[in-house]
């Protein structure tokens, strides 16, 4: 299993891959507003084995699913409300914590690349299968947030 070490919570200033925005509106007479992050695009695989008659799934890292659990056994870690002010936590988890398996998938950030192409990198990056763009079949898109478009590929 990975080992995590050098674990630190910072700011956020600027993202490449999130943006934030805030919507302000009147509903009725009643002046809101909504936050929501910006996202980019992204691609989802399923591969089905066709010699082991099963499903590949991708199993990995995330950060993201770490980070909600340490948050959830140290809860102090997020209850600042100046990041500067940040405390750490006192144990860290294991990194096993936040390992998933999942589908193949990656973000789309290469302008130069259709969806199915950047499917195909993802294969081979995450899978090693070299996968033609034609093995490819489009089974669904879908938007999970606002502005986020998702691509979900099948493979023939």
């Amino acid at each position: 299993m990975e080992l995590l070490e050098e674990l630190e919570i910072a700011p956020c200033n600027s993202s490449q891959y999130l943006r934030p925005f805030r919507l302000h509106y009147r509903q009725n007479g009643t002046k809101k507003f909504w936050d929501f992050m910006r996202t980019h695009d992204s691609v989802s695989i399923l591969i089905f084995n066709i010699t082991r008659q099963c499903f590949v799934l991708v199993k990995q890292f995330r950060p993201a699913v770490y980070m909600c659990e340490l948050e959830r056994h140290n809860p102090e870690v997020f209850q600042v409300k100046d990041m500067n002010d940040c405390c750490y936590p006192r144990d860290l988890l294991p990194a096993s914590v936040g390992v998933t398996y999942e589908l193949c998938a990656g973000i789309v950030d290469n302008p130069e690349l259709s969806l199915a192409e950047t499917a195909c990198k993802e294969i081979l990056e995450e899978c090693g299968y070299n996968v033609p763009v034609a093995n490819l079949r489009k089974i669904s898109s879908y938007r999970s947030r606002i502005f986020l478009r998702n691509m979900v590929y099948g493979i023939q």
